[in-house]
């Protein structure tokens, strides 16, 4: 009997995603993300899907000999060599559009839920401080400038929901957006230390490159209201933690609100854990039953369409493949 090709799954995904895929390969669960744990099990594997928290590098990717297609659950490929990729003609797949209204919707969420001290109020009646109730902290959010980095899907999404629904005024700071602001609630600027100083909150809706990593250093966090706050939902790679750590242990600003990470998972020792004025989430902003279904077939389509001979529908490395 002639055996099905292997799918490894770094992590888990959603039953419907492995259900389009079972028929046809022999599908295996990573023990663990660990380059070594992938060394073992990747030798004959056509394809790869992984989540964020995976590095597929070029050592894993000389190894994988049989490899033909890697598919991301998300946007993101920067835990992907590319041009290993690229050279060896594996197609790397990621699914666009598929969790930008979750990433937004979480983002609103962060954004009420420092802005209400959510947290705390929970915790005041956990531990019997019922005069909390009388605790200025908490602001309304309508008439708030909220600055958004990043002027993409979800930064668009952000901007919609926030100044639409929640009346808040919203600048924001692309300077690769080229095109014209069909919204009359939002306001380009092209100063991103305007944005730091205006602001009421910050959200960052950023890609991961070169040229972004540590962009909110010290120097912009320096220039914040000690009213205000600081949200990344997008990569941890693009704050600057050990500056973010320093004001907010200084309470130079009011809070943050991080679910991503230079390091994920979060250490146990890390100084994040021991402020009490910031909001942590394990890297799940993007993640929800609806959002897990769609990204979960994406990327099992994706696979499939490679090993039916079809070119997939969003192959991020397209114009680098050497085949």
């Amino acid at each position: 009997m002639r055996m099905k090709p292997k799918i490894l799954l770094s992590e888990d995904i959603n039953p419907v995603g492995k259900k389009l895929l079972e028929d046809k390969f022999d599908i295996l669960i990573a023990l663990d993300t660990s380059e070594a744990t992938l060394l073992k099990i990747v030798k004959d594997v056509f394809g790869i899907i992984l989540r964020a928290t995976t590095k597929v590098n070029r050592k894993v990717i000389q190894c994988a000999r049989e490899l033909k297609v890697i598919a991301r659950t998300g946007v993101g490929v920067d835990n992907i060599d590319i041009e290993a990729a690229s050279t060896r003609g594996i197609y790397v797949c990621n699914t666009p559009g598929m969790n930008d209204c979750t990433v937004a919707e979480h983002t609103v969420a962060l954004i009420l839920g420092l802005a209400k001290q959510i947290l705390r109020m929970d915790k005041a009646v956990r531990t019997q401080r019922w005069s909390e109730r009388f605790s200025e902290q908490q602001m309304e959010v309508a008439g708030k400038t909220l600055g958004i980095i990043g002027l993409g899907a979800i930064g668009r999404l952000v901007a919609k929901k926030c100044g639409l629904g929640l009346d808040m005024k919203i600048l924001v700071y692309d300077p690769y957006f080229n095109g014209a602001v069909d919204a009359n609630y939002i306001t380009l600027i092209d100063n991103l230390e305007e944005l730091f100083v205006q602001s009421d909150f910050i959200s960052i809706h950023a890609p991961n490159l070169p040229e972004t990593k540590g962009l909110v250093s010290l120097q912009y966090l320096s220039m914040m209201k000690n009213t205000a706050y600081l949200l990344n939902t997008a990569r941890g790679d693009l704050v600057d933690e050990p500056a973010l750590i320093t004001v907010l242990k200084a309470k130079k600003i009011a809070g943050a609100a991080l679910d991503v990470f230079q390091q994920e998972p979060l250490p146990a020792d890390s100084p994040f854990n021991s402020l009490d004025n910031v909001i942590l989430a394990p890297h799940v902003a993007g993640s929800t039953w609806e959002s897990n279904v769609r990204i979960a077939k994406a990327a099992a389509t994706a696979v499939l369409d490679v090993f039916e001979g079809r070119k997939p529908k969003f192959v991020y490395n397209y114009n680098q493949l050497k085949i």
